[in-house]
């Protein structure tokens, strides 16, 4: 099984019938897999730039430009250039999607589940049965008022690990 964080813009309109409502959440639903990002560990700086992230495409820069650096200046064997440049690879591939979901964050997307999954296209539509389950419940009336109203639960499964 594979985790898939589910963000959802944090502008998303609740006005309208709540099918219409979950139709639109599902539409503009972004899933971000947890786990190993290869296009990062591959192609870090382009990977960065791909998906907006300037200022991080900018550090990658800054973080190769010294490790290729670093061994002129110590005047380092073969071996302890590959392995800093392997260590700077894997450290991209390893961080690559928490850097994108931080990117998403700032780009005005929030969080709204974790879903697990075989892929992503399972995710999507075990995102559409919950969004659909929503919409068919109706919130239980309490004795007390509630101060904000309660947003639907997404979350399948436990949460992700590591080793996803």
């Amino acid at each position: 099984m594979r985790y898939y964080t589910v963000h959802l813009p944090r502008g998303l309109t609740q006005g309208g019938d709540k099918e219409s409502n979950a139709r639109q959440a599902l539409g503009s639903a972004l899933l971000v897999r947890e786990g190993f990002n290869w296009g990062a560990f591959f192609f870090s700086i382009l990977w960065a730039i791909g998906h907006g992230m300037w200022l991080g495409a900018l550090a990658m820069a800054a973080l190769l430009t010294l490790i290729v650096g670093l061994p002129e200046i110590f005047a380092l064997d073969w071996a302890s250039r590959a392995v800093l440049l392997i260590g700077y690879l894997f450290f991209c591939g390893f961080n690559g999607n928490d850097w994108l979901r931080a990117g998403l964050n700032e780009r005005g997307w929030e969080i709204s589940s974790v879903i697990a999954a075989r892929d992503r296209g399972h995710a999507v539509m075990r995102l559409a049965r919950l969004l659909n389950q929503s919409e068919e419940t109706e919130p239980v009336a309490t004795a007390a008022p509630q101060t904000a109203p309660a947003a639907p639960r997404l979350d399948i499964g436990p949460s992700p690990g590591f080793w996803s």
